[in-house]
């Protein structure tokens, strides 16, 4: 009589303990993404380099004789050359430029600052801001986590060579990591697996040609419009748009207020001028080059992307910002793919 009494208990004993064996394994997998959040940010930024390599030398594979990795290695070869003739012939002008504009914008900003204290509610609102402990507080913790990426030159240098050489390892033998993430999944689910990454690859190497060629036109358009409006340090300042603009809505934004003040201590008028400068090159690289090129990719809702942004910028510093737009590429697929099709398609429920 004890017997089946004995065997409910066992069988009570062994799903309590996979049950808790579940919970510590989903607790190890948080706290791993927790603790391992930026490192993990690290891969990903040097899986996109790697995606960077790729490209062109995959076209040179495809229209030349020579193997991948031999036209990886070309590729690797004409980077270097140019990132050389870059540095001989215009890093050291450039870093005149950037000591000479940490000078300039504190003296700009005090400049701007007494210019609206003339205002007939100018005095308010500065008393407002220097007040308001609240915004203070949030800004200050959010520029103390974006400066943390960038806190020390050693730190920076390490962060930026651990995703190069995540970029070259994987660029020169990608099915290596390819086969071995596939031996993750369940035979009868590879191929399924297998067309997801290529997906993934696809609308990711759309998205970057993108974002360079946005890179290329802002800074160019902000570079020359500067010039010809004669406000100073134009090359470092419109070099510094076109490395912004990698970063949707905020990046701009972010470029826009060193060269808004930069003009303000030439003459307010030329201000204006540069304000209009920079939204007509934003709508330019808005309207007409981003969708041009990024048709093949996703397209991703405004709104969600801010949110991500500011939610990554918060966690993560900089290198979240940075990710947040190809992060949610990756997860509009995966949802798309597994979720919506694999799950609800499958259950017969409705999509619409």
């Amino acid at each position: 009589m004890e017997e089946p009494q004995n065997d409910h208990l066992s069988d009570y004993a062994r799903k309590v303990w996979v049950a808790a064996g579940i919970a510590a394994a989903i607790l190890t997998i948080l706290a791993t993404l927790w603790f391992g959040f930026e490192i993990l940010l690290m891969v990903f930024v040097g899986l996109l380099l790697a995606l960077a390599f790729s490209l062109p030398a995959g076209w040179l594979c495809r229209h030349s004789f020579l193997s991948r990795r031999w036209a990886l290695l070309v590729v690797l070869l004409v980077i270097s050359g140019l990132l050389a003739a870059f540095s001989v012939n215009f890093a050291f002008g450039i870093s005149q430029e950037f000591e000479q504009l940490a000078k300039t914008l504190p003296d700009s900003l005090a400049e701007l600052k007494q210019a609206i204290g003339q205002w007939p509610l100018g005095s308010q609102i500065i008393e407002w801001v220097g007040q308001n402990s609240a915004s203070n507080g949030a800004l200050g913790n959010w520029s103390s986590r974006v400066s943390m990426v960038f806190s020390t030159t050693l730190g920076a240098l390490l962060n930026v060579a651990v995703i190069v050489f995540i970029g070259l390892f994987i660029a020169f033998d990608p099915a290596i990591y390819r086969a071995g993430l596939l031996q993750l999944i369940t035979p009868s689910r590879r191929q399924g697996a297998a067309e997801v990454l290529e997906v993934i690859e696809h609308k990711l190497a759309w998205w970057l040609v993108g974002r360079l060629a946005s890179m290329s036109a802002v800074g160019l358009l902000a570079g020359v419009g500067l010039w010809l409006l004669d406000v100073p340090m134009a090359l470092s300042l419109g070099l510094l748009a076109g490395l912004l603009s990698f970063i949707p809505y905020l990046g701009p934004l972010f470029s826009a207020i060193p060269a808004l003040l930069v003009a303000f201590s030439v003459d307010p008028t030329t201000m204006l001028h540069v304000a209009v400068l920079y939204a007509g090159v934003q709508a330019l690289e808005s309207y007409l080059v981003t969708p041009l090129i990024q048709r093949e990719a996703v397209s991703i809702p405004p709104g969600l992307l801010l949110v991500v942004q500011v939610w990554l910028g918060l966690v993560a510093g900089l290198l979240g910002m940075l990710v947040a737009e190809p992060l949610i590429v990756v997860g509009m697929i995966l949802v798309q793919r597994l979720y919506v099709r694999g799950w609800l398609e499958r259950e017969g429920r409705p999509l619409d």
